[in-house]
């Protein structure tokens, strides 16, 4: 997880932005080298989110609680509790005040983090949210990827809190030849048979919508659900988790075939097929928990899926 603002040299929080020009710029490294510190959590941690500022940390547990860090003196300021399943996502307002997660009990929850209190929620029945993302720039407007539980259905969803809204806004469902039937009356032929779930994500404004699936497409819709674009990634494998950089140009792909694709988010509008920028460690054949771009959108860091805590960082641009 990158913190918004912070800059590194040589493992040691370093100067000012301003102050970094006097630098020898031979010398000088903003990258991470080493682990400054660790936050010991009783149980397993999921997911877990900077706000805006980079002064607060979120991170949603297997036990469904959402801890809220004080980054600055690393104490747990906050314990956010509802859920009854794993947390799969936090995201926070703009203004930080605000926390949204989801859960595999089907619940999606906005937190006011201040008062550590219940402000909206919404449970779907016999579903799992395996996703979910507060707008940009609009704090009644979010995004989330739901599973059934009992059937091999998949969607991507707009939900606005307060506007007498009862059913969410379906922007996608795979059809049948994209999500496989399950066998008649055995819901649990259909939980061993479900596909890998649909990744979401706003582009920086929070006009549109990116979805990728199981098989390596992605697709590009406007909040009113037009189909906007698509495009294939080479390769054909699930797309595990995908992000756009912070200053909107470029998208980062997190696939299972164990590559990091890298490629400008206007190339979307284009169609077709491209492996864009591909990144992998050749040697080891790292399988990837996550990737993302620094907050300066200059460098793209591949966090490895194994217990090694190893991260891969390499420039955005080639």
């Amino acid at each position: 997880l990158w913190h918004p603002h912070l800059y590194w040299r040589q493992g040691q929080r370093a100067l000012s932005p301003m102050n970094l020009t006097l630098l020898d710029p031979f010398s000088h490294n903003e990258l991470p080298e080493v682990i400054e510190t660790k936050l010991e959590v009783a149980s397993g941690l999921r997911v877990c989110a900077f706000n805006r500022r980079g002064t607060l940390l979120a991170g949603g547990c297997d036990s469904g609680h959402v801890l809220v860090w004080d980054f600055e003196t690393h104490g747990l300021a906050r314990t956010l509790a509802l859920h009854d399943a794993p947390v799969s996502a936090i995201s926070w307002t703009k203004s930080s005040r605000r926390l949204l997660s989801s859960g595999l009990d089907g619940r999606l929850i906005v937190w006011d983090v201040l008062r550590g209190v219940v402000l909206e929620q919404m449970a779907l029945a016999e579903t799992e949210l395996t996703w979910s993302s507060t707008h940009p720039l609009r704090r009644s407007v979010c995004l989330a990827c739901s599973s059934s539980r009992t059937e091999t259905l998949r969607q991507v969803f707009l939900h606005h809190w307060g506007a007498g809204q009862h059913r969410p806004q379906v922007l996608h469902s795979p059809d049948e030849a994209d999500a496989p039937a399950a066998a008649d009356g055995a819901s649990s032929a259909a939980s061993s048979r479900r596909p890998p779930p649909l990744v979401a994500c706003f582009d920086r404004q929070g006009d549109r919508v990116l979805i990728a699936d199981s098989k390596g497409v992605v697709t590009l819709f406007s909040l009113a659900g037009e189909r906007l674009a698509s495009l294939q990634l080479a390769g054909g494998a699930a797309v595990k988790s995908m992000g756009v950089s912070r200053d909107g140009k470029l998208v980062v792909f997190n696939s299972s075939d164990r590559i990091i694709r890298n490629l400008p988010l206007t190339r979307l509008s284009e169609g077709g097929t491209t492996s864009g920028r591909e990144l992998q460690d050749v040697v080891n054949r790292v399988q990837w928990a996550h990737a993302a771009f620094s907050s300066d959108s200059e460098h793209v860091i591949g966090a490895a899926a194994s217990a090694e805590q190893k991260m891969y960082i390499w420039d955005s641009v080639g």
